[in-house]
């Protein structure tokens, strides 16, 4: 999320709609005009068409644009969901794509935009990421200003990059009585009861009827951990490179390194660091969760979702942080907008909190 504040005086922000499917190479334009900071650069683009990408995030998705001199000149998105903050079910939606085109000098009247934005997604909590290592936009988001929105960090999380070809230990993780097996259409509502009853013990986990609901996954993408027919754990393995991608645009540090290594890091269980504009290829875990929070299941789950990545794709904090991995921080952040309509956020439980890097 970026482009918070007022820019230099010039032309007046008089072009704000709501996109349409036309609109799309302007904010892909815009989208790509940022490379993210740090050690491993990445660009976040939704190729080829923005527009689709966003609805199928969320059917009820606003992308709202501002037009100048007959072109779009800044974006910012609003996807709408239904989740649970401390145990109470909330409208609740995720910011994004709040940029500007580069060589644009006018004036963004933010105010007006996001006036305009949350009285068509009409939520209750409004939230945003930030990479740990982008400190301008950091800085630039937290400052408070008078009738403006303003950022306000809940907590920081990690996102881990796994090899599929690591191994982890869970030989001795579970009884022989209990499978693991691939989803299949058959299962598909017990996998929504699960997730929804173990699910609703954490803060933003999405709440869902039907998993078509929470983008193009369906139940063959769940890999299950089941005793007696009923699911003790479960989690998806999905590609969403069809309306998402992360593009390397170069490395430093630890990252140059070990791409100097490419060639054996497979063996030694981390994953090859892909060439500069190289399509990561990369596949979400997503909705990973156990009963109980039982650890083993957790570990013989993930054993073998990993196997099952390294047939399909190329690609819990105490299990990932003991595992060989590339990782980067991230740090989530409610959008206060008591300044700008005297709305009060409800307060988030951060031991609590599971939210979905593949919706973010």
């Amino acid at each position: 999320m970026q482009g918070v504040g007022t820019f230099n005086s010039g032309v007046n922000m008089n072009g704000f709609s709501f996109a349409d499917p036309k609109d799309a190479d302007g904010i892909l334009k815009i989208m790509e005009a940022d490379i993210t900071p740090g050690g491993l650069q990445l660009l976040y683009t939704r190729r080829d068409d923005p527009y689709e990408s966003f609805l199928k995030e969320s059917p009820e998705a606003k992308i709202g644009v501002i037009r100048a001199d007959n072109r779009v000149v800044a974006t910012v998105a609003a996807i709408p969901r239904k989740m649970y903050i401390n145990g109470i079910l909330r409208r609740v939606c995720y910011v994004s794509n709040m940029k500007r085109l580069k060589d644009f000098e006018g004036y963004l009247d933010w105010h007006k935009v996001f006036k305009e934005m949350c009285g068509a997604v009409d939520c209750d909590f409004y939230f945003c990421s930030l990479l740990d290592d982008n400190e301008e936009v950091k800085r630039m988001l937290h400052k408070k200003r008078r009738y403006m929105p303003y950022a306000k960090e809940i907590c920081d999380y990690k996102t881990y990059i796994i090899s599929p070809k690591l191994r982890i230990r869970a030989d001795a993780c579970i009884s022989g009585d209990v499978q693991l097996v691939r989803g299949s259409g058959d299962d598909e509502e017990d996998i929504v009861r699960f997730l929804n009853d173990t699910g609703s013990k954490r803060d933003f986990f999405p709440v869902f009827d039907r998993l078509s609901q929470l983008g193009d996954i369906g139940a063959e993408d769940f890999c299950l951990l089941k005793r007696e027919g009923r699911i003790l754990a479960a989690g998806a393995l999905w590609d969403r490179s069809k309306i998402k991608q992360y593009v390397v645009k170069g490395c430093h540090g630890i990252y140059a390194l070990l791409r100097f290594f490419n060639p054996i890091l497979p063996y030694l269980g981390y994953i090859k660091i892909p060439a500069d504009d190289e399509i990561a290829p990369v596949a979400f875990i997503s909705f990973l969760l156990a009963e109980d929070d039982n650890m083993d299941n957790y570990r013989a789950l993930l054993s073998y979702m990993l196997g099952e990545a390294e047939n399909r794709y190329s690609m819990l904090k105490p299990l990932l942080d003991s595992l060989r991995s590339v990782s980067f921080d991230t740090q989530l952040n409610a959008i206060i907008m008591t300044n700008m309509d005297g709305r009060i956020p409800p307060e988030c439980n951060t031991g609590s909190l599971e939210a979905e890097c593949a919706f973010l």
